[in-house]
């Protein structure tokens, strides 16, 4: 009973997780308008996220195995709990910038170490346990923009990280109790080093990017290329540095194979295609459409119903189909339905006929989703393929290409909205880029394994 009671916990930790990071987006217009901010900094509470995520995912396994699972875990309750307090009491837009890093670094630990603590008290069916673990992710992204929506539009954002207190500390209390002190089996070297240098190389240039965007003065000039040349110095530092590590984050020696290479950079477009873009949704349909906080989170729930729905079926066939036709066919989908999504198109009155901008918009998200659900479990599965006797490895990797990619993504699109003349001319732009760079992206899928 002990070890079921254990699965519940760790599963509602990820669940809050999962609901926080998608329930964000939907607060983007009140951050601007409250905090008196513009959408490139209103964008960072996304990208700063993923950024504490992509630098903290790959070292989580390893501390879990140096310090113990329990420890681990609890730290990272704490600090995504203390941390998400700080970001409910945020003064200012900088601060809550900083609290969501901290957030993110504190929540990016949940899913290796709660996966391993799984695996531990599961070993008799690690496979379907841990299955149906991550299963939970999915469902927090159909109840985050809905709870979210109705939070903000009932009472205010910042509840949105009240929310995480009570369940926070009730859970920590039942890690406390249930969970027993892990014997450690291993002493594994950790990166600090890499992953220091990996998260100022991205923050920097995410620094030069807000600082040219905001003002094209000579001083910004200056300052651009400071911080420009500032994240390729650690860059390179960072990739010298990952050649002589035992035990790197970015294991450079897989990348010299052109298949893992294609797959990773493949990742890279999927996860701005689909972790970058789909945070700014909501602002699309408040903005331009002029829907409600609490519609702009609705509309977002068919693109996770497809994703499950599509991602299940997909699952089942790709012995037969192999990887890259569910490859091509969801990047096909997703390319026309971001097309599709540009305001003003005569296409809106196709789809929607009668209906209004909700329900056209919830059929598009529809079919976002279900090229989203068709593409994953390809995707995921194409780099295992290569390498299956190294897939912690793997998976750690394609984890942190998705992550980058959805950084990138969030900086793009922000620099897009804020110089352009309007939301309507931001998100032209936007959806055309990102149909025409998921589109580049099939040559790539005829490199990787065919699977079959």
């Amino acid at each position: 009973m002990r070890r079921y009671l254990i699965f519940m916990t760790v599963g509602l930790s990820l669940l809050m997780y999962s609901i926080d990071a998608t329930a964000v987006a939907v607060a983007f217009p009140h951050f601007i308008r409250e905090l008196n901010t513009n959408v490139l900094w209103a964008g960072w509470t996304v990208s700063i996220f993923l950024v504490g995520v992509t630098t903290t995912m790959p070292l989580a396994g390893k501390l879990s195995d140096t310090f113990g699972r329990k420890i681990v875990f609890l730290t990272s309750l704490v600090l995504f709990v203390v941390s998400s307090l700080a970001c409910g009491l945020a003064p200012n837009i900088y601060v809550l910038v900083v609290c969501r890093f901290f957030q993110g670094v504190g929540g990016a630990s949940f899913l290796p170490t709660a996966s391993g603590i799984v695996s531990d008290h599961f070993p008799e069916n690690r496979q379907s346990a841990i299955g149906l673990f991550t299963s939970i992710f999915p469902i927090g992204g159909i109840i985050g923009p809905n709870l979210g929506g109705w939070i903000v539009s009932r009472f205010s954002w910042r509840y949105i990280f009240y929310i995480n207190l009570p369940i926070g500390l009730g859970l920590i209390a039942l890690i406390l109790v249930l969970l027993k002190d892990s014997r450690t089996l291993s002493r594994r070297r950790v990166d600090y080093q890499g992953s220091f240098l990996l998260s100022g190389s991205i923050l920097f240039l995410m620094f030069g990017l807000n600082v040219i965007v905001n003002d094209s003065g000579p001083l910004s000039l200056l300052f651009f290329a400071v911080f420009l040349l500032t994240s390729v110095f650690l860059s390179i530092l960072f990739l010298r540095h990952e050649k002589r590590e035992i035990d790197p984050i970015l294991d450079l020696a897989l990348l010299r194979s052109r298949p893992f290479l294609a797959a990773n950079l493949l990742n890279m477009i999927l996860g701005a295609g689909f972790f970058g873009l789909f945070s700014f949704i909501p602002l699309y349909a408040v903005s331009v459409h002029g829907l409600s906080t609490l519609m702009s989170g609705m509309v977002l729930t068919p693109r996770s119903v497809g994703v499950i729905v599509a991602s299940v079926f997909t699952s089942f066939i790709l012995k037969r189909s192999g990887y890259r036709r569910p490859l091509v066919l969801g990047l096909v989908s997703v390319s026309v339905a971001l097309i599709l999504l540009v305001p003003g198109l005569p296409s809106w009155n196709v789809i929607g006929g009668s209906s209004g901008a909700t329900e056209t918009l919830a059929i598009l998200v529809l079919i976002l989703g279900l090229g989203i659900g068709i593409t994953n479990p390809a995707a995921n599965n194409a780099c295992i393929e290569l390498m299956p006797e190294r897939v912690a490895t793997i998976v750690g990797l394609r984890g942190m290409f998705r992550s980058v990619g959805g950084v990138m993504s969030i900086c793009f699109v922000t620099s897009i909205l804020h110089l352009s003349s309007g939301p309507v001319a931001g998100f032209r732009i936007t959806f055309f880029s990102f149909g025409f760079l998921l589109a580049c992206g099939i040559p790539l899928a005829f490199l990787v394994p065919s699977g079959r």
